[in-house]
């Protein structure tokens, strides 16, 4: 009868041994798979945003221009274009709020970064969105570079996009406090 179950014994070990190997492999292929920080899919989602645009976002944007402009035409006593800056930066802060800090969009604004997706996307009279962005971290904080490749919604190249992009917490969200971009459209190849 001993013998019975020493048996019974080494055949459950000889079955259950591989299977715990199994498991231990598969458990170390999936640990070693690298895990996205929570700034970095922010990264993604922001640069995302600002590198797409719809033809419907191109009529939003060119209405709220107008819209503006108009409002610094009424107030023709006042110099410059103050108050077309301050509903233009409010148009983008409601664009795009979610993902970047107010101080990074109004630098967008001032730089006209953000009309390079607009003018793109009006220049090809087609929706625009950001193929895969591929971010590498940057030694000191949350600073990524980043190239992407810029289609059309019919998958047709358009531009192609790099530069940096800068993360922050705020409150407790991590949303975008900088970006540097250059785009370079297939007309500029």
């Amino acid at each position: 009868m001993m013998t019975t179950k020493k048996e019974m014994s080494v055949k459950f070990i000889r079955f259950i041994l591989p299977v715990i190997l199994l498991l231990v492999i598969a458990a170390a292929v999936f640990g070693y798979k690298r895990k996205v920080s929570n700034s970095e899919q922010q990264s993604q989602k922001a640069l995302s945003r600002l590198l797409s645009c719809t033809m419907e976002q191109v009529g939003e944007f060119e209405a709220a221009a107008d819209a503006a402009m108009a409002l610094a035409a009424a107030a023709d006593d006042e110099p410059g274009l103050v108050q077309a800056d301050e509903e233009l930066r409010d148009y983008f802060v409601e664009q795009f709020g979610d993902f970047m800090t107010n101080e990074c969009i109004e630098d967008l604004v001032m730089s006209r970064t953000f009309g390079n997706s607009i003018a793109l996307a009006k220049e090809l009279n087609s929706d625009i969105e950001a193929g895969e962005i591929e971010l590498t971290k940057r030694s000191g904080g949350e600073c990524y570079t980043f190239s992407a490749e810029i289609k059309t919604t019919a998958g047709t190249h358009a531009a192609d996009a790099q530069g940096t992009i800068t993360m922050e917490k705020d409150g407790t969200e991590w949303k975008a406090s900088q970006i540097t971009m250059t785009m370079n459209g297939c007309n500029d190849e």
